[in-house]
């Protein structure tokens, strides 16, 4: 059957049996279309026989040395081959590759000093070698760090299949003069094993890698490669870009590919290759290797439609199939995992054992009982052991240790003091799984099976997460898993709902797993019989005819983790004394900082101020004066309470750096009053009265003590009124409470530009160089001022960040940011977590993420903020619809 690939429009025919399984290859019926097709970059012009035949005889130097070859497999027999240095060449050179012929030599090649070999029809001169470009070689010996004493590195031949690096086919060891093949993809003969001149190695490899296939009209690199090469490709370039070129080289180009390439090819297409172009047409689409599993992660927006969601995963997982017989070919191969390492039988059967090893994955959960959890403690702010923060963070780090062969996305809740847990997770579709599969020398059609191995698979996956929730949480007694097949942002299409027993399913689920029962293929087909094997207490599920999971109604999510998903504004507990002291609050309400309900709206203000303010300022300033005097008089503001503005929920755990002391209480400042005296500062500034300006400025730090554009606002006043002085004690200050990223960027960017005018051009350069986005709106206008100030300091860069860091710690500027603001940001978030206000912490997780190696925190977010919940409701709650 011929499949029309939509990508390029081109016809992809059969692809071929494996060599030796004894098939006859398919008769193609659309040859005449696939041999008229070009490749994607036109290839140079390869020397055919009649060339060679015409080159001139050259007569060899005495003086000189001519070292032959060895037979060498694939070479014209009777033919004798020799690399020599007895030919007049070019400085940088190790000698040409020279053919014996009528008592002298053809030349056919010129081999240089670093390693790189280039066609030549005759010796060259000084100027025809500084023609030579280095991207042109023939075949070249790279190396892995060019920066490094370790001379090892990938044996590439030029390619149209990798115009731009060549493609892999060894890898060598250089010593000296004398090399070593590692590892290679193709038979080099003698120079398989050993060690020999680094010469005679280039010649040899020059030999077979590009001169016998130009001999034979084949394009050079064909069915040679690393299968990592093809994953760099899929990561470094637009992603249909990249599956058509490996459905080119694995199908269109089926009788000269490797195998790895033809299976590779039969995945993608099989995944639906043809529908990823209108996908990624329409939406952003690109794959990254997850460091430490990796796999393949496709990344798109969250909202993607449901069909092309399935199409992105179903190409992910093809390529993690891909990925799977790249591990077992990388250790064969010295790590280089060659695409001719395996024939399409092992390829099948690399998947296959990747698929069926749940024994080895509950083994690997149960080595994490006793590990120390490096997330419950940081800096000083420790969690309570068993607690919420610290069962989720040990549940999110299990999770991301486990290789699964799908898309895994989960978010989990728990009530430590109850024994409750519930984890939601990603049931992969039907067209996750493979299409063909290999039986009795011959590739099989098992699309009909697909949904029942994606129902014996959730159901499988499931049984594994409840494992891991009790090793997370040595409290946890009790847990509901429930998978959805579509978004888990918006838990749609729920498929499957099981509650585990701890006593029950260790005692009898657990040894099945670890006794390889869950592993046995023959339940692939059958996943009724994984059910019984699982022992749910209670479940919700439905299978269709074609065995495949039906939409379901889960079961009810336990009380006890509802209660503590109150919305922040709505919750009336109050808190421990403990964090009321450390957040100045009585009750969880009074850390809300997001529901606006003042009688005016901040929106009202930013409307005001944008229609009048240019116009009539006078008249602006007036209004914007009654405001602030309407809400300071209402009866919102209570007499023994400070007014409090935050932009967003971490500053408002941060207001122990900033006032009295745990007495302190705070009024939530509506948005309208800030945005007032934002107004006000800015009519003044403009103006030209400087002290009223500073005024309204420090009017807003009083009511944001925490916010760092409060500071912003101060610095910008001085800094127009050239007080670049009193601009940098402003910012060093606002240095002490800014702890997002952009804050903290932006900060210093103000700094270094104060600071820099002030005369201190080394300081500046240290804040221009503590800067991180290079995505912010002003980061043109920072590159600008950097170039600028290096050549006023004669430097080529700026210094790199532990040189950075000095220089601010020696001249006492604030190093953002802060390690007591972040003490003091853990130690509220792992409070309010472990009392049972997650709602009111997930925004610290997310700022102590970036202080801190990995995942875990930002996804523990996730869970914090929408537990098992769907988003939208969580998110519908928090504006109080």
């Amino acid at each position: 059957m011929t499949q029309t690939n939509g990508t390029d429009g081109f016809i992809v025919p059969p692809i071929p049996p494996a060599p030796g399984s004894g098939a006859a290859t398919p008769t193609s019926q659309a040859t005449a279309q696939t041999t008229a097709q070009q490749p994607p970059t036109a290839q140079s012009t390869q020397p055919s026989r009649a060339r060679h035949a015409a080159r001139p005889i050259r007569q060899l130097d005495e003086r000189g040395r001519t070292d032959r070859l060895p037979t060498l497999p694939g070479l014209p027999a009777g033919h004798t081959y020799a690399v020599t240095d007895a030919l007049p060449q070019p400085a940088h050179g190790l000698g040409y590759v020279v053919e014996e012929a009528g008592g002298g030599v053809h030349v056919l090649a010129w081999i240089r000093d670093d390693l790189k070999v280039f066609s030549a029809a005759n010796v060259l001169d000084a100027a025809a070698a500084d023609a030579l470009h280095g991207n042109r070689a023939d075949v070249h010996f790279d190396e892995w760090d060019t920066d490094g004493d370790d001379h090892t590195g990938p044996m590439r031949v030029r390619s149209v299949f990798e115009p731009g690096r060549g493609v892999s086919f060894g890898e060598y060891r250089r010593n000296g003069d004398e090399t070593t093949i590692l590892a290679a993809a193709m038979d080099l003969g003698p120079y398989t094993r050993g060690t020999y001149p680094t010469a005679a190695v280039l010649a040899a490899s020059w030999l077979l890698a590009y001169h016998v296939p130009t001999l034979a009209g084949r394009r050079p690199g064909a069915g040679l490669g690393r299968i990592f090469d093809e994953f760099m490709r899929v990561t470094r370039e637009p992603v249909a870009d990249a599956v058509d070129a490996i459905v080119w080289k694995g199908a269109v180009n089926a009788a000269t590919a490797a195998p790895t390439d033809r299976f590779a090819a039969r995945e993608l297409i099989e995944a639906g290759a043809a529908a990823l172009r209108p996908v990624s047409a329409r939406e952003s689409v690109r794959f990254i290797i997850v460091e430490g599993t990796n796999l393949f992660w496709a990344v798109f927006n969250g909202d993607l439609p449901t069909e092309d969601r399935h199409v992105v995963l179903a190409i992910e997982s093809a390529l993690n199939r891909i990925g799977a017989v790249r591990r077992v070919a990388d250790m064969r191969d010295n790590e280089n995992g060659f695409v001719t390492t395996l024939d399409e039988a092992a390829c099948y059967d690399a998947v296959h054992r990747r698929d069926h090893i749940w024994s080895q994955h509950v083994d690997h959960v149960l080595d994490y009982t006793n590990v120390n959890n490096r997330f419950a403690r940081i800096n000083d702010a420790a969690a309570a052991p068993g607690g919420m923060w610290d069962t989720l963070t040990r549940f999110i780090t299990i999770g991301e240790s486990l290789i699964l062969p799908r898309r895994f996305e989960y978010r989990a809740d728990v009530n430590a003091a109850t024994g409750e847990m519930a984890i939601i997770f990603s049931a992969p579709d039907e067209t996750q799984f493979q299409s063909s599969d290999w039986h009795d020398g011959h590739v099989v059609d098992v699309r009909t099976m697909r949904a029942a191995h994606a129902a014996t698979y959730s159901l499988e996956l499931a049984g594994l997460l409840a494992q891991i929730a009790f090793t997370a949480g040595p409290s946890v007694h009790a847990v509901t898993v429930t998978g959805y097949r579509g978004s888990l942002y918006k838990t749609e299409d729920p498929v499957l709902s099981l509650r585990f027993e701890r006593e029950r399913f260790t005692t009898n689920v657990l040894p099945r797993y670890r006794d390889g029962a869950f592993d046995d293929v023959a339940l692939d087909d059958d996943p009724a019989r994984v059910v019984p094997m699982l022992e749910p207490t209670d479940f919700a599920l439905a299978f269709n005819a074609r065995r495949g999971l039906d939409v379901i109604t889960p079961l009810p999510i336990p009380q006890s983790l509802l209660a503590n998903r109150t919305p922040l504004w709505a919750d009336a507990r109050p808190l421990p004394p403990r964090l009321g002291a450390l957040l100045r609050a009585d009750r969880a309400r009074d850390l809300d900082i997001l529901h606006d309900d003042a009688s005016i709206k901040g929106s009202e203000v930013m409307d005001l101020r944008r229609d009048n303010e240019e116009d009539t300022p006078i008249g602006t300033s007036i209004e914007l004066e009654s405001v602030i005097m309407q809400i300071e008089m209402s009866d919102q503001a209570p007499a023994n309470q400070r007014p409090l503005y935050c932009e967003n929920p971490t500053q408002r755990l941060l207001v122990s750096l900033v006032d009295d002391g745990p007495d302190t209480r705070y009024w939530k400042a509506p948005d309208a009053l800030y945005n007032a005296r934002v107004g006000l500062t800015h009519i003044y500034r403009d103006d030209g009265d400087y002290k009223a300006a500073v005024a309204q400025a420090q009017a807003m730090e009083r009511i944001a003590p925490t916010c760092a554009s409060a500071y912003f606002e101060e610095a910008v006043v001085h800094a127009d009124n050239e007080h670049y002085e009193d601009a940098a004690r402003v910012l060093k200050f606002a240095l002490t409470i800014a702890v997002a990223r952009d804050d903290v960027d932006f900060v210093y960017y103000r700094l270094a530009y104060a600071l820099w005018n002030n005369g201190d051009r080394e300081s500046a350069a240290a804040c221009y160089a503590m800067r991180t986005l290079d995505s912010a709106s002003y980061a043109p206008s920072a590159r600008r001022e950097v170039a600028q100030l290096l050549a006023q300091l004669g430097w080529d860069e700026l210094p790199d960040h532990d040189r950075a860091v000095a220089r601010l710690r020696e001249v006492g500027i604030p190093v953002a940011p802060q390690a007591r603001a972040l003490d003091v940001l853990a130690e509220a978030a792992m409070g309010l977590v472990d009392a049972g206000f997650p709602c009111a912490a997930d925004a610290a997780a997310d700022i102590l993420a970036n202080s801190i190696d990995g995942d875990v925190l930002r996804l523990l977010r996730q869970c914090l903020r929408y537990g098992v919940l769907n988003a939208d409701d969580v998110l519908a709650a928090e504006r109080g619809e």
